[in-house]
């Protein structure tokens, strides 16, 4: 008789090392209007996170060929959508992510997504994004939503740690 079994298991990977790469926070979108005439309403991010939380993956400039991290924690607010993420170590090989996001080069976020309901307003030439399905989260030199802006966010180890910052 062949029998499969299947097991379940769920584990915490940790990296070797001391680096933990560089940790950013800040909105991947805002209710604000964004250059292309596009509002994503806050509570359209409600469901339109559920998939990409399975792989939060962080990409350089969108493209699906250079990850760069992942998001570690989304919230959503009344202002928008709020991503705590790291940035590893290894994607300072990729245009010297780590340094211009450091030097202030690199400062916003730009999400791609895939729209399921919206209403247009002629008057306003404004698309209300209701729902909306999160396909990733980029780090971008130019973004559709120009308040989509992060900052390079300090972690302690201690609390001695944070005594002496």
């Amino acid at each position: 008789m062949n029998k499969t079994f299947h097991i379940s298991s769920s584990f915490e990977v940790k990296a070797a090392g001391a680096s933990k790469g560089l940790r950013i926070s800040g909105y991947a979108n805002t209710v604000d209007k964004d250059r292309v005439g596009d509002i994503v309403l806050a509570t359209a991010w409600e469901k339109g996170v559920k998939e990409y939380l399975k792989n939060p993956i962080i990409l350089y400039q969108h493209d699906h060929d250079k990850p760069i991290g992942r998001a570690e924690a989304v919230t959503v607010d009344k202002k928008g959508l709020f991503l705590d993420a790291r940035i590893s170590d290894a994607a300072e090989g990729q245009h010297g992510v780590q340094s211009l996001i450091k030097d202030g080069v690199l400062k916003s976020f730009s999400i791609g997504f895939r729209i399921k309901d919206a209403d247009y307003d002629k008057n306003t030439d404004t698309f209300f994004i209701k729902e909306v399905e999160l396909l990733e989260v980029s780090v971008v030199s130019i973004p559709a939503n120009q308040n989509s802006l992060f900052r390079v966010s300090k972690e302690f180890g201690s609390d001695e740690e944070y005594e002496s910052f």
